[in-house]
């Protein structure tokens, strides 16, 4: 299965409306890894964010959400985000949707477009959890017990 991408056309007023932009999504050991590093930074940064887990990886980013970035120092913090951007590349002629090219700054104008952006970056590595989310509530609740002492036809 190829690595999920989506194309975003801006819908703000202003310069940059109308522009398409193409998001990829990272592989899963990439968003992982980022997603540990983006916790540990916000921990290292003293926040004090409700249900901040420093091993929960990227699921424990979906958890927290984009306030995570506001408990990290500057310099780390535009280092993880530039890294999302990485994910994000440019179709500069909506005329020929096969041209794309990587994102360079002066391809947005508009400071809320630069925002708008890292959000949607954000939201395709993240948004998969909020669907399980229910799932790991219900994981979280079960009682801590070893499969060993269960047995097999015991429903969970």
């Amino acid at each position: 299965m190829a690595i999920r991408e989506v194309t975003v056309t801006v819908p703000q007023d202003g310069a940059d409306r109308g522009k398409r932009f193409i998001l990829t999504r990272m592989s899963a050991m990439r968003a992982d890894r980022w997603g540990r590093h983006c916790l540990q930074a916000a921990i290292a940064g003293g926040g004090d964010i409700p249900g901040l887990d420093e091993g929960a990886g990227l699921a424990g980013v979906a958890a927290v959400g984009l306030g995570l970035f506001g408990a990290m120092d500057p310099a780390r913090m535009d280092d993880l985000i530039d890294q999302l951007m990485q994910c994000v590349s440019v179709q500069p002629d909506p005329a020929n949707p096969a041209v794309r090219r990587a994102l360079h700054d002066s391809d947005i104008e508009e400071i809320p477009t630069v925002g708008w952006l890292q959000k949607e970056a954000f939201a395709l590595h993240v948004d998969f959890f909020k669907g399980v989310s229910q799932l790991f509530s219900l994981l979280n609740g079960m009682p801590d017990q070893p499969d060993s002492e269960l047995p097999p036809d015991t429903p969970m």
